[in-house]
Protein backbone atom coordinates (compact mmCIF):
# COMPACT_ATOMS: atom_id res chain seq x y z
CA UNK A 1 0.00 0.00 0.00
CA UNK A 2 1.22 3.48 -0.31
CA UNK A 3 -0.44 6.83 0.12
CA UNK A 4 -0.93 9.65 -2.40
CA UNK A 5 -2.86 12.70 -2.53
CA UNK A 6 -5.60 14.18 -4.42
CA UNK A 7 -4.83 16.77 -6.71
CA UNK A 8 -1.42 16.02 -5.96
CA UNK A 9 -0.37 17.65 -9.47
CA UNK A 10 -0.90 21.11 -7.88
CA UNK A 11 1.29 21.21 -5.51
CA UNK A 12 4.78 21.84 -7.35
CA UNK A 13 2.62 24.50 -9.20
CA UNK A 14 2.06 26.02 -5.75
CA UNK A 15 4.96 25.62 -4.80
CA UNK A 16 6.87 27.74 -7.54
CA UNK A 17 4.25 30.24 -7.37
CA UNK A 18 4.83 30.63 -3.47
CA UNK A 19 8.82 31.18 -4.66
CA UNK A 20 7.92 33.57 -7.81
CA UNK A 21 5.97 35.78 -5.14
CA UNK A 22 8.91 35.80 -2.69
CA UNK A 23 11.65 36.62 -4.73
CA UNK A 24 9.45 39.99 -6.67
CA UNK A 25 9.00 40.95 -2.82
CA UNK A 26 13.08 40.72 -2.29
CA UNK A 27 13.81 42.18 -5.47
CA UNK A 28 11.71 44.96 -4.93
CA UNK A 29 12.65 45.89 -1.52
CA UNK A 30 15.99 45.98 -2.25
CA UNK A 31 15.65 48.60 -5.08
CA UNK A 32 18.40 47.06 -6.72
CA UNK A 33 17.13 45.45 -9.88
CA UNK A 34 15.99 46.97 -12.67
CA UNK A 35 11.81 46.97 -13.25
CA UNK A 36 11.70 45.28 -15.83
CA UNK A 37 14.40 42.23 -14.83
CA UNK A 38 12.37 41.82 -11.90
CA UNK A 39 9.26 39.69 -13.56
CA UNK A 40 11.94 37.87 -15.54
CA UNK A 41 13.75 36.74 -11.89
CA UNK A 42 10.35 35.80 -10.61
CA UNK A 43 9.81 33.61 -13.60
CA UNK A 44 13.11 31.64 -13.52
CA UNK A 45 13.29 30.65 -10.11
CA UNK A 46 8.92 29.66 -10.26
CA UNK A 47 9.57 27.29 -13.07
CA UNK A 48 12.76 26.10 -11.44
CA UNK A 49 10.97 24.51 -9.01
CA UNK A 50 9.03 22.31 -11.59
CA UNK A 51 12.00 20.89 -12.31
CA UNK A 52 15.20 21.32 -10.00
CA UNK A 53 13.62 22.58 -6.78
CA UNK A 54 17.22 22.54 -5.54
CA UNK A 55 18.92 24.72 -8.20
CA UNK A 56 15.35 27.10 -8.06
CA UNK A 57 16.49 27.94 -3.80
CA UNK A 58 20.22 28.61 -4.87
CA UNK A 59 18.63 31.06 -7.80
CA UNK A 60 16.59 32.45 -4.94
CA UNK A 61 19.78 32.83 -3.04
CA UNK A 62 22.17 34.26 -5.21
CA UNK A 63 19.43 36.76 -6.40
CA UNK A 64 19.05 38.49 -2.79
CA UNK A 65 23.17 37.88 -2.17
CA UNK A 66 23.52 40.10 -5.27
CA UNK A 67 21.67 43.46 -3.60
CA UNK A 68 23.04 42.31 -0.09
CA UNK A 69 26.70 42.79 -0.92
CA UNK A 70 26.27 45.47 -3.26
CA UNK A 71 25.13 47.14 0.23
CA UNK A 72 27.75 45.65 2.38
CA UNK A 73 30.52 43.07 0.23
CA UNK A 74 30.71 40.97 4.07
CA UNK A 75 27.27 40.27 5.04
CA UNK A 76 26.65 39.77 1.08
CA UNK A 77 29.49 37.11 0.58
CA UNK A 78 28.38 35.86 4.11
CA UNK A 79 24.81 35.08 3.06
CA UNK A 80 25.45 33.56 -0.25
CA UNK A 81 28.10 31.24 1.59
CA UNK A 82 25.32 29.84 4.25
CA UNK A 83 22.62 30.28 2.07
CA UNK A 84 24.25 27.87 -0.65
CA UNK A 85 25.46 25.60 2.17
CA UNK A 86 21.55 25.51 3.87
CA UNK A 87 20.18 24.59 0.72
CA UNK A 88 21.83 21.31 0.67
CA UNK A 89 18.92 20.58 3.06
CA UNK A 90 16.90 22.76 3.07
CA UNK A 91 16.48 21.82 -0.96
CA UNK A 92 15.85 17.97 -0.83
CA UNK A 93 12.55 16.69 -1.26
CA UNK A 94 11.06 19.11 -3.80
CA UNK A 95 12.47 21.97 -1.73
CA UNK A 96 9.53 21.58 0.28
CA UNK A 97 11.30 23.19 3.66
CA UNK A 98 12.94 25.86 1.53
CA UNK A 99 9.61 26.65 0.28
CA UNK A 100 8.22 26.69 3.55
CA UNK A 101 10.43 28.96 5.05
CA UNK A 102 10.12 31.81 2.08
CA UNK A 103 6.51 31.62 2.60
CA UNK A 104 6.80 32.07 6.38
CA UNK A 105 9.26 35.12 5.80
CA UNK A 106 6.58 36.80 3.50
CA UNK A 107 3.88 36.05 5.94
CA UNK A 108 6.33 37.83 8.93
CA UNK A 109 5.64 41.11 7.19
CA UNK A 110 1.74 40.90 7.84
CA UNK A 111 2.80 39.58 11.13
CA UNK A 112 1.11 36.31 10.82
CA UNK A 113 4.23 34.10 10.86
CA UNK A 114 2.96 31.62 12.90
CA UNK A 115 0.35 30.49 10.82
CA UNK A 116 2.92 29.10 8.05
CA UNK A 117 5.05 27.75 11.36
CA UNK A 118 2.27 25.97 12.36
CA UNK A 119 1.08 24.56 9.71
CA UNK A 120 4.42 23.52 8.22
CA UNK A 121 5.09 21.53 11.03
CA UNK A 122 1.42 19.47 10.44
CA UNK A 123 1.77 19.29 6.78
CA UNK A 124 5.77 18.26 6.57
CA UNK A 125 5.88 16.08 10.05
CA UNK A 126 7.20 16.61 13.49
CA UNK A 127 10.95 16.96 12.46
CA UNK A 128 10.99 18.57 9.13
CA UNK A 129 8.32 21.19 10.55
CA UNK A 130 10.56 22.05 13.30
CA UNK A 131 13.66 22.41 11.34
CA UNK A 132 12.00 24.74 8.88
CA UNK A 133 10.66 26.92 11.72
CA UNK A 134 13.79 27.13 13.87
CA UNK A 135 15.44 27.98 10.38
CA UNK A 136 12.45 30.48 9.19
CA UNK A 137 12.58 32.19 12.71
CA UNK A 138 16.38 32.74 12.59
CA UNK A 139 16.24 34.18 9.21
CA UNK A 140 13.83 36.42 9.86
CA UNK A 141 15.71 37.83 13.26
CA UNK A 142 18.68 38.36 10.92
CA UNK A 143 16.65 40.29 8.53
CA UNK A 144 15.34 42.94 11.25
CA UNK A 145 18.89 42.72 12.98
CA UNK A 146 20.49 43.45 9.53
CA UNK A 147 18.05 46.41 8.43
CA UNK A 148 17.48 47.81 12.15
CA UNK A 149 14.15 46.41 12.79
CA UNK A 150 13.63 45.65 16.45
CA UNK A 151 10.87 43.00 15.35
CA UNK A 152 9.35 41.69 12.09
CA UNK A 153 6.03 40.73 12.40
CA UNK A 154 5.65 39.55 16.00
CA UNK A 155 8.91 38.35 15.62
CA UNK A 156 12.08 39.60 18.15
CA UNK A 157 15.01 40.84 15.74
CA UNK A 158 17.33 42.27 18.06
CA UNK A 159 17.68 45.18 15.32
CA UNK A 160 19.41 48.46 15.94
CA UNK A 161 20.49 51.64 14.29
CA UNK A 162 24.26 50.76 14.45
CA UNK A 163 23.69 47.33 12.81
CA UNK A 164 21.06 48.87 10.43
CA UNK A 165 24.11 51.26 9.14
CA UNK A 166 25.55 47.94 8.03
CA UNK A 167 23.21 47.41 4.95
CA UNK A 168 21.47 50.51 3.50
CA UNK A 169 18.04 49.58 1.22
CA UNK A 170 17.18 50.50 -1.71
CA UNK A 171 20.50 50.48 -3.14
CA UNK A 172 22.00 52.78 -5.02
CA UNK A 173 24.42 51.83 -7.74
CA UNK A 174 24.95 52.78 -11.07
CA UNK A 175 24.66 50.45 -13.70
CA UNK A 176 24.14 47.74 -11.07
CA UNK A 177 24.57 45.04 -13.40
CA UNK A 178 28.04 45.85 -14.52
CA UNK A 179 29.26 44.47 -11.25
CA UNK A 180 31.79 47.70 -10.57
CA UNK A 181 30.32 48.29 -7.45
CA UNK A 182 31.59 44.78 -6.47
CA UNK A 183 35.06 45.95 -6.80
CA UNK A 184 34.79 49.29 -4.65
CA UNK A 185 33.37 47.36 -2.26
CA UNK A 186 36.05 44.62 -2.14
CA UNK A 187 38.51 47.90 -1.69
CA UNK A 188 36.23 49.42 1.27
CA UNK A 189 35.92 46.51 3.55
CA UNK A 190 36.06 47.72 7.43
CA UNK A 191 35.99 44.29 9.22
CA UNK A 192 36.85 45.96 12.84
CA UNK A 193 33.69 48.46 12.02
CA UNK A 194 31.20 45.31 10.92
CA UNK A 195 32.58 43.41 13.99
CA UNK A 196 31.88 46.57 16.55
CA UNK A 197 28.26 46.46 14.73
CA UNK A 198 27.57 43.11 15.53
CA UNK A 199 27.64 44.20 19.21
CA UNK A 200 24.47 46.11 19.09
CA UNK A 201 22.44 42.94 18.80
CA UNK A 202 19.87 43.35 21.21
CA UNK A 203 18.02 40.97 23.56
CA UNK A 204 19.94 37.99 22.93
CA UNK A 205 18.82 35.74 25.19
CA UNK A 206 15.33 36.54 23.15
CA UNK A 207 16.78 35.50 19.48
CA UNK A 208 18.22 32.43 20.79
CA UNK A 209 14.89 31.32 22.67
CA UNK A 210 12.76 32.28 19.84
CA UNK A 211 13.33 29.90 17.07
CA UNK A 212 13.44 27.02 19.67
CA UNK A 213 10.11 28.04 20.81
CA UNK A 214 8.98 28.06 17.04
CA UNK A 215 10.15 24.72 17.14
CA UNK A 216 8.43 23.04 19.55
CA UNK A 217 5.33 24.48 18.27
CA UNK A 218 5.93 22.87 15.07
CA UNK A 219 6.87 19.88 16.44
CA UNK A 220 3.45 19.79 18.43
CA UNK A 221 1.42 19.84 15.46
CA UNK A 222 3.62 16.97 13.69
CA UNK A 223 3.44 15.16 16.14
CA UNK A 224 -0.62 14.78 16.54
CA UNK A 225 -0.93 13.91 12.69
CA UNK A 226 -2.79 10.61 12.67
CA UNK A 227 -2.53 8.13 10.16
CA UNK A 228 -4.06 8.14 6.60
CA UNK A 229 -6.40 5.58 6.95
CA UNK A 230 -7.56 7.17 10.77
CA UNK A 231 -10.94 8.98 10.30
CA UNK A 232 -10.42 11.49 12.82
CA UNK A 233 -7.13 12.94 11.19
CA UNK A 234 -9.33 15.95 9.77
CA UNK A 235 -10.39 16.83 12.83
CA UNK A 236 -7.05 16.20 14.80
CA UNK A 237 -5.42 18.12 12.20
CA UNK A 238 -7.72 21.22 12.74
CA UNK A 239 -6.97 20.71 16.90
CA UNK A 240 -3.18 20.50 15.81
CA UNK A 241 -3.35 24.25 14.36
CA UNK A 242 -5.02 25.42 17.36
CA UNK A 243 -2.66 23.68 19.43
CA UNK A 244 0.46 24.68 17.37
CA UNK A 245 -0.21 28.08 17.02
CA UNK A 246 -1.43 27.73 21.18
CA UNK A 247 1.88 26.65 22.29
CA UNK A 248 4.38 28.92 20.10
CA UNK A 249 1.98 32.17 21.38
CA UNK A 250 1.89 31.20 24.93
CA UNK A 251 5.96 30.36 25.05
CA UNK A 252 6.87 33.34 23.17
CA UNK A 253 4.94 35.79 25.09
CA UNK A 254 6.57 34.02 28.42
CA UNK A 255 9.72 34.90 26.84
CA UNK A 256 9.12 38.79 25.55
CA UNK A 257 7.89 39.23 29.05
CA UNK A 258 10.90 37.47 30.64
CA UNK A 259 13.65 38.56 28.41
CA UNK A 260 12.02 42.33 27.87
CA UNK A 261 11.24 41.94 24.07
CA UNK A 262 9.44 44.84 21.82
CA UNK A 263 6.35 43.18 21.15
CA UNK A 264 3.39 43.86 23.84
CA UNK A 265 0.89 41.15 24.88
CA UNK A 266 -1.96 42.64 22.80
CA UNK A 267 -0.24 42.84 19.78
CA UNK A 268 0.89 38.88 20.04
CA UNK A 269 -2.76 37.88 21.07
CA UNK A 270 -4.06 39.43 18.09
CA UNK A 271 -1.50 37.19 15.76
CA UNK A 272 -2.23 34.41 17.37
CA UNK A 273 -5.76 35.00 17.02
CA UNK A 274 -4.74 35.41 12.58
CA UNK A 275 -2.20 33.00 12.65
CA UNK A 276 -4.68 30.08 14.38
CA UNK A 277 -7.56 31.29 12.15
CA UNK A 278 -4.89 30.77 9.17
CA UNK A 279 -3.28 27.61 10.25
CA UNK A 280 -6.29 25.96 11.09
CA UNK A 281 -8.01 26.96 7.23
CA UNK A 282 -4.64 26.08 5.44
CA UNK A 283 -4.46 22.26 7.12
CA UNK A 284 -8.70 21.82 6.49
CA UNK A 285 -7.71 22.17 3.00
CA UNK A 286 -4.89 20.01 3.30
CA UNK A 287 -7.06 17.26 4.79
CA UNK A 288 -10.47 17.98 3.03
CA UNK A 289 -9.48 19.08 -0.21
CA UNK A 290 -6.32 16.96 -0.76
CA UNK A 291 -7.33 14.37 1.59
CA UNK A 292 -4.93 11.37 1.84
CA UNK A 293 -5.36 8.27 -0.45
CA UNK A 294 -4.18 4.57 0.58
CA UNK A 295 -3.91 2.80 -3.12
CA UNK A 296 -2.72 -0.91 -3.25
CA UNK A 297 1.07 -0.93 -4.52
CA UNK A 298 -0.06 -3.33 -7.07
CA UNK A 299 -2.61 -3.79 -9.31
CA UNK A 300 -2.92 -7.30 -9.59
CA UNK A 301 -5.91 -9.77 -8.44
CA UNK A 302 -5.57 -11.27 -5.21
CA UNK A 303 -4.03 -14.82 -5.26
CA UNK A 304 -2.73 -14.65 -8.54
CA UNK A 305 0.72 -15.17 -9.73
CA UNK A 306 1.01 -11.55 -11.02
CA UNK A 307 0.03 -10.62 -7.08
CA UNK A 308 2.53 -12.77 -5.41
CA UNK A 309 5.38 -11.44 -7.59
CA UNK A 310 4.25 -7.95 -7.15
CA UNK A 311 4.15 -8.50 -3.21
CA UNK A 312 7.90 -10.58 -3.13
CA UNK A 313 8.95 -6.56 -5.42
CA UNK A 314 7.78 -4.48 -3.00
CA UNK A 315 8.76 -6.19 -0.23
CA UNK A 316 12.53 -6.65 -1.76
CA UNK A 317 12.45 -2.91 -2.93
CA UNK A 318 11.42 -2.32 0.69
CA UNK A 319 14.62 -4.12 1.86
CA UNK A 320 17.19 -2.14 -0.57
CA UNK A 321 15.72 1.08 0.14
CA UNK A 322 15.88 -0.12 4.14
CA UNK A 323 19.54 -1.50 3.71
CA UNK A 324 20.63 1.44 1.49
CA UNK A 325 19.60 3.59 4.28
CA UNK A 326 20.21 2.02 7.33
CA UNK A 327 23.89 1.65 5.64
CA UNK A 328 23.89 5.91 4.79
CA UNK A 329 22.35 7.80 7.92
CA UNK A 330 23.53 5.12 10.51
CA UNK A 331 26.33 3.20 9.89
CA UNK A 332 29.19 5.01 11.26
CA UNK A 333 32.77 4.55 12.67
CA UNK A 334 32.63 6.04 16.20
CA UNK A 335 33.80 5.06 19.49
CA UNK A 336 31.42 2.84 21.94
CA UNK A 337 31.07 2.69 25.78
CA UNK A 338 29.61 -0.25 27.32
CA UNK A 339 28.69 -0.59 31.14
CA UNK A 340 27.54 -3.03 33.78
CA UNK A 341 26.55 -3.16 37.62
CA UNK A 342 28.42 -5.59 39.64
CA UNK A 343 26.70 -8.10 41.66
CA UNK A 344 23.47 -7.17 39.89
CA UNK A 345 21.77 -11.00 40.12
CA UNK A 346 23.06 -11.41 44.00
CA UNK A 347 22.05 -7.37 44.62
CA UNK A 348 18.17 -8.98 43.29
CA UNK A 349 18.43 -11.80 45.25
CA UNK A 350 19.09 -10.16 48.32
CA UNK A 351 17.83 -6.65 48.25
CA UNK A 352 14.38 -7.51 46.12
CA UNK A 353 12.99 -6.41 42.73
CA UNK A 354 12.12 -3.32 44.04
CA UNK A 355 15.17 -2.30 46.15
CA UNK A 356 16.90 -3.12 43.11
CA UNK A 357 15.05 -1.13 40.37
CA UNK A 358 15.44 2.10 42.26
CA UNK A 359 19.27 1.65 42.70
CA UNK A 360 19.02 0.87 39.01
CA UNK A 361 17.27 4.07 38.54
CA UNK A 362 19.67 6.18 40.63
CA UNK A 363 22.34 4.75 38.68
CA UNK A 364 21.51 6.20 35.73
CA UNK A 365 20.20 9.13 37.11
CA UNK A 366 23.38 10.35 38.02
CA UNK A 367 25.54 8.86 34.89
CA UNK A 368 23.22 9.54 32.13
CA UNK A 369 23.94 13.56 32.57
CA UNK A 370 27.73 12.65 33.15
CA UNK A 371 27.27 11.16 29.22
CA UNK A 372 25.83 14.13 27.94
CA UNK A 373 28.23 16.48 29.51
CA UNK A 374 31.25 14.61 27.16
CA UNK A 375 28.80 15.37 23.99
CA UNK A 376 27.49 11.66 24.17
CA UNK A 377 24.35 9.82 23.06
CA UNK A 378 23.39 7.35 25.56
CA UNK A 379 20.46 4.86 27.02
CA UNK A 380 20.09 1.84 28.89
CA UNK A 381 20.58 -1.91 27.61
CA UNK A 382 17.48 -2.22 29.19
CA UNK A 383 18.80 -3.88 32.27
CA UNK A 384 21.14 -2.76 34.53
CA UNK A 385 23.79 -1.14 32.20
CA UNK A 386 24.26 1.80 29.57
CA UNK A 387 25.34 2.21 26.35
CA UNK A 388 26.98 5.37 24.97
CA UNK A 389 28.26 6.39 21.52
CA UNK A 390 31.16 9.54 21.32
CA UNK A 391 32.58 11.46 18.68
CA UNK A 392 36.30 11.02 20.11
CA UNK A 393 38.27 8.63 22.02
CA UNK A 394 38.95 11.46 24.57
CA UNK A 395 35.19 12.08 25.16
CA UNK A 396 34.69 8.56 26.17
CA UNK A 397 37.54 8.36 28.28
CA UNK A 398 36.94 11.05 30.13
CA UNK A 399 33.25 10.22 30.93
CA UNK A 400 34.56 7.04 31.98
CA UNK A 401 36.29 8.70 34.56
CA UNK A 402 33.93 10.71 35.65
CA UNK A 403 31.22 8.02 36.07
CA UNK A 404 33.51 6.25 38.33
CA UNK A 405 34.02 9.32 40.44
CA UNK A 406 30.96 10.20 40.24
CA UNK A 407 29.78 6.65 41.75
CA UNK A 408 32.47 7.05 44.24
CA UNK A 409 31.42 10.20 45.75
CA UNK A 410 28.19 9.09 46.11
CA UNK A 411 28.85 5.85 48.03
CA UNK A 412 30.80 7.96 50.16
CA UNK A 413 27.88 9.56 50.82
CA UNK A 414 25.92 6.65 52.14
CA UNK A 415 28.03 4.55 54.79
CA UNK A 416 26.30 1.20 55.55
CA UNK A 417 24.45 0.87 52.34
CA UNK A 418 25.19 -0.89 49.29
CA UNK A 419 27.86 0.01 47.09
CA UNK A 420 26.49 1.13 42.95
CA UNK A 421 30.12 -0.76 41.31
CA UNK A 422 30.04 -0.65 37.49
CA UNK A 423 32.46 -1.65 35.01
CA UNK A 424 33.09 0.13 31.97
CA UNK A 425 34.31 -0.99 28.44
CA UNK A 426 35.40 1.33 25.59
CA UNK A 427 36.32 0.70 22.09
CA UNK A 428 35.93 1.82 18.43
CA UNK A 429 34.80 1.15 15.61
CA UNK A 430 31.89 0.54 13.25
CA UNK A 431 28.34 0.40 14.89
CA UNK A 432 24.67 1.55 13.33
CA UNK A 433 23.34 4.04 15.67
CA UNK A 434 19.46 4.59 16.29
CA UNK A 435 17.92 7.76 15.56
CA UNK A 436 19.15 9.35 19.15
CA UNK A 437 22.79 8.64 18.04
CA UNK A 438 22.64 5.80 20.62
CA UNK A 439 24.80 2.45 19.51
CA UNK A 440 22.39 -0.16 18.77
CA UNK A 441 24.93 -3.19 17.29
CA UNK A 442 27.95 -3.44 15.39
CA UNK A 443 31.76 -4.73 15.38
CA UNK A 444 32.20 -1.60 17.95
CA UNK A 445 29.85 -2.43 20.77
CA UNK A 446 30.67 -6.08 20.42
CA UNK A 447 34.23 -5.04 21.40
CA UNK A 448 33.35 -2.60 23.87
CA UNK A 449 31.21 -5.59 25.57
CA UNK A 450 34.25 -8.10 25.40
CA UNK A 451 36.49 -5.37 26.76
CA UNK A 452 34.41 -4.56 30.09
CA UNK A 453 33.79 -8.11 30.60
CA UNK A 454 37.56 -8.46 31.24
CA UNK A 455 37.17 -5.97 33.92
CA UNK A 456 35.61 -5.80 37.89
CA UNK A 457 33.41 -3.35 39.63
CA UNK A 458 35.19 0.10 39.73
CA UNK A 459 37.56 -1.08 36.24
CA UNK A 460 37.53 0.85 33.01
CA UNK A 461 38.97 -1.60 30.58
CA UNK A 462 40.04 -0.25 26.97
CA UNK A 463 41.78 -1.37 23.97
CA UNK A 464 45.17 -0.24 22.86
CA UNK A 465 44.20 1.56 19.61
CA UNK A 466 41.66 3.81 21.52
CA UNK A 467 44.34 4.61 24.01
CA UNK A 468 46.72 5.58 21.06
CA UNK A 469 44.17 7.77 19.80
CA UNK A 470 43.48 9.59 22.66
CA UNK A 471 47.12 10.00 23.87
CA UNK A 472 48.55 7.99 26.37
CA UNK A 473 50.11 10.58 28.19
CA UNK A 474 46.64 12.20 28.43
CA UNK A 475 45.36 8.99 30.82
CA UNK A 476 47.12 7.33 33.21
CA UNK A 477 46.90 3.74 32.40
CA UNK A 478 48.76 0.14 31.57
CA UNK A 479 48.32 -3.16 30.11
CA UNK A 480 46.38 -5.74 31.36
CA UNK A 481 47.54 -7.90 28.19
CA UNK A 482 46.34 -9.58 24.78
CA UNK A 483 43.37 -11.60 24.70
CA UNK A 484 41.17 -13.82 22.02
CA UNK A 485 38.08 -12.75 22.32
CA UNK A 486 35.60 -14.15 21.76
CA UNK A 487 33.41 -13.34 18.03
CA UNK A 488 36.18 -11.36 17.62
CA UNK A 489 38.58 -11.58 14.66
CA UNK A 490 41.83 -10.20 15.68
CA UNK A 491 43.55 -10.50 18.99
CA UNK A 492 43.33 -7.27 21.12
CA UNK A 493 45.33 -5.90 23.69
CA UNK A 494 43.92 -4.73 26.45
CA UNK A 495 44.52 -1.41 29.01
CA UNK A 496 43.04 -0.80 32.35
CA UNK A 497 42.69 3.17 33.04
CA UNK A 498 43.58 3.94 36.25
CA UNK A 499 41.58 7.01 37.57
CA UNK A 500 42.21 7.27 41.27
CA UNK A 501 44.64 8.38 43.00
CA UNK A 502 47.01 4.83 44.07
CA UNK A 503 45.16 2.42 41.26
CA UNK A 504 47.30 0.01 39.97
CA UNK A 505 46.07 -2.54 37.43
CA UNK A 506 44.21 -5.71 38.20
CA UNK A 507 44.67 -8.96 36.29
CA UNK A 508 41.45 -9.89 34.63
CA UNK A 509 38.65 -10.95 36.84
CA UNK A 510 36.52 -12.64 33.93
CA UNK A 511 37.26 -13.90 30.77
CA UNK A 512 35.20 -12.90 28.51
CA UNK A 513 31.99 -13.83 29.47
CA UNK A 514 28.78 -14.14 27.75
Amino acid sequence: MSVTRRGQGVFPWMKGAALAAVTVLAAVSTGFYPTVLIPLLALTTGALVLFAPAIAAIAFVVILAIPIAASNVIVGLAFLVVGVAAVQYLGHDGAKVFVALCVTFLAAGAGVEWAVVIAAGYILGATEGAIAALVACMVIQAAGALTGAPAIGVTATGGSADIAALLRFPVQVDRPLAFGWFLEGLRGIEVARFTESLSGVRNVMLLVAQPLLWAVGAAAAGSLKRPAEDSRRPVVGVLAGVVGVAVVFVACAVAMKVFGGPVGLGRMAVAALASGAIAVGVIAVWEWVFPPQVVPTSAARPGTTAADDADVDELLRLIADAEEELASKHTVQTVVMITDMKAFSKMTEEDGSVVTAKMIQRHRDLLLPVIEKYRGHGKSTGGDGLVAAFETPTDALGCAVEMQRTLTEFNAGRPGERDILIRIGVADGEVILDRGGRPFIGVALNTAARVMNLGDGGQVMTTATIMDKAGRHTFTSGSVGTFELKNIAEPVEVFELLWAPGQQVRPPAVLDEE
